[in-house]
């Protein structure tokens, strides 16, 4: 995958991964899908039974599925390389294609792994991908705050970012903590007034952001948002393990 990739040359989606297994496997099957259909990518009638024979290439805790315009299927694994929380941000160009690819994980992937990289090489950990003022996603995580009058944001879709299996596992349980959830523009105003903010994704789980562009987030100390994602998160990836040959 490169600059010069059409989007719509594969579709792919990354999961946990142990021993054979897969977190919320079913939840990345459905996204792959959707993202397929969008980008003129033919599901293959009998993906999942191919996907049950196909032996991981690499090693390490995240799977990547990939699937190609050809239909070709390819399985590769990697470690996740993210430090223990706090975080550091850094403010990253979102990668724009056109609408019907926005907020797929598609092939074109480069600007999503360079803005990665710019963060790193500036010394933080996480690229905060943004357009026009407001922040629409992260790079490899959904970015999530608390406001100061405590209801929890998300970026609107409308804004490109790629639809997060993880926060959706969360949502219930922000709202059950009584935390108001919301999606909205991520405006700069927002994210000055916010008491925190967390990242979630499959990677990093659930990290909060001590500092974004050199600037403190909030007390500077982990708060209720956080507390509630990361307990939700390790209750939900007890259960959510699926064996790759249990796909059918």
């Amino acid at each position: 995958m490169g600059d010069t990739t059409p989007v719509d040359a594969a579709v792919f989606t990354t999961l946990r991964w142990e021993d054979g297994r897969a977190a919320w496997l079913g939840d990345h099957l459905s996204r792959l899908k959707s993202h397929a259909e969008r980008l003129g990518i033919v599901w293959p009638s009998d993906f999942e039974d191919r996907l049950t024979k196909i032996h991981p290439s690499g090693d390490g805790n995240l799977c990547q599925i990939r699937l190609s315009k050809d239909g070709e299927i390819e399985l590769t694994l990697r470690l996740a390389e993210y430090p223990p929380s706090p975080l550091a941000a850094s403010s990253q160009a979102a990668p724009r294609f056109t609408h019907r690819a926005q907020g797929t994980k598609h092939a074109a992937w480069d600007g999503y792994s360079n803005a990665r990289l710019n963060a790193i090489n500036q010394g933080t950990d996480i690229g905060l991908l943004v357009h026009e003022g407001v922040v629409v996603d992260g790079d490899r995580c959904t970015p999530v705050l608390l406001d100061a009058d405590g209801a929890a944001f998300a970026p609107t879709p409308e804004g490109g970012g790629i639809d997060s299996i993880t926060l959706n596992v969360l949502k219930p349980a922000i709202e059950a903590a009584g935390i108001p959830f919301r999606y909205a523009r991520l405006t700069e105003t927002l994210l000055g007034r916010a008491a925190e903010i967390i990242v979630v994704g499959t990677g990093v789980g659930v990290a909060w952001l001590s500092e974004i562009d050199g600037q403190r987030v909030g007390s500077g100390a982990p708060g209720p948002l956080f507390e509630t994602c990361t307990q939700a998160f390790e209750t939900a990836l007890e259960i959510a393990w699926t064996p790759l040959g249990a796909v059918r």
